[in-house]
């Protein structure tokens, strides 16, 4: 059935396509820079690719936008990106960054599609979540066929069904505990894994940013992630399964901004805040007491240091305002007609 098109958008649906654009606009701009110091062609196109889905999707939004006569976010723009900095990254690194990204944009956009009643925003987010996936393929098979691909650990296959026959199987906090799960290696190993990434991004921020608050921020940023990326290490290496490698490697050692403080701060915000979804799914999966109680306190710490950059934003004027719910009281008190 064809639905018109007079249908107001719900809050998820205005809410999620916000930020959406945000997070693109960002993204495009990050991915204009790599292109311009990628040398690796095979990186090259994936990079390329995943900057045409980025300029794709802000053209879509905005044309939702103001069919709606609702305002589109200024987000960010070329005065956000200095393509001509030098390098601050490796080629793999760059390629690492655009995985995380598809792997962030199925989520977002998988659960963007259920909350959505609209025909059209359901159509776009189908077609955002068929080319997320694509884009991890992409990106997959470059970083496969290049030898840098890091599988997630292996396991011996059972050779038959078992039940839990005891309490011992959920442990404690303290002592001798079982070996992990399946899924508790999983998210160990993915949460190491993104932690690892945004150490490195923090590291080489934390080197180029022109505020002293902001490289204080970000080499704070930096040790947490890496606590974390130690912590989740030792989980997965007392059962004896291999942690992620490192990516500190990848950095150069370039002093000069490529991108504005504003989007840099952002970024980082925007990653450990996605960063909090991943631990939370965690500790959902994870049995074993220890593990659990790892991933809520480390997720205290995490907020604490989100929180902390989104009032660096707001002071430095930065944060555009996310669209709120009416204010029934004050639109009462103010006694404004509208005709």
């Amino acid at each position: 059935m064809q639905e018109k098109h007079n249908i107001r958008m719900t809050a998820a649906e205005i809410g999620s396509l916000w930020i959406q654009y945000l997070a693109d606009s960002g993204a495009a701009c990050v991915l204009k820079y790599f292109i311009s110091k990628t040398e690796d062609a095979e990186i090259l196109l994936v990079l390329k690719y995943a900057f045409q889905l980025a300029e794709s999707h802000l053209l879509t939004i905005d044309e939702i936008f103001r069919r709606e006569g609702f305002p589109t976010p200024e987000g960010f723009t070329d005065k956000d990106v200095i393509p001509d900095a030098p390098r601050l990254f490796s080629d793999p690194m760059h390629l690492n960054f655009v995985k995380n990204t598809a792997k962030s944009g199925m989520i977002a956009y998988g659960l963007s599609i259920s909350l959505a009643a609209r025909a059209d925003v359901r159509q776009f987010y189908r077609k955002c979540l068929t080319e997320s996936s694509d884009l991890d393929e992409r990106a997959t098979q470059v970083m496969l066929s290049k030898g840098i691909y890091v599988r997630p650990p292996y396991i011996t296959v059972p050779d038959r069904v078992e039940y839990v026959d005891s309490g011992k199987f959920l442990g404690s906090l303290f002592g001798k505990q079982r070996p992990l799960s399946a899924m508790e290696i999983t998210h160990l190993f993915l949460n190491a894994q993104s932690d690892a990434l945004a150490k490195a991004l923090l590291v080489g921020f934390s080197q180029v940013s022109r505020s002293t608050e902001l490289r204080q921020f970000f080499v704070e940023g930096a040790t947490i992630a890496d606590k974390h990326v130690e912590i989740f290490g030792q989980s997965l290496k007392e059962s004896g399964v291999p942690a992620p490698m490192s990516l500190d490697s990848d950095i150069m050692d370039s002093t000069t901004p490529p991108l504005s403080d504003k989007l840099m701060l952002f970024l980082i915000c925007q990653l450990m805040a996605m960063g909090l979804g991943y631990y939370a799914a965690a500790m959902g999966a994870s049995f074993r007491m220890d593990i659990a109680a790892d991933y809520g306190r480390l997720m205290v710490e995490i907020e604490t240091y989100v929180h902390n950059g989104i009032k660096m934003l707001i002071g430095n004027g930065w944060m555009e305002e996310p669209p709120l719910a009416d204010d029934r009281k004050q639109l009462a008190l103010s006694g404004k007609q509208q005709h």
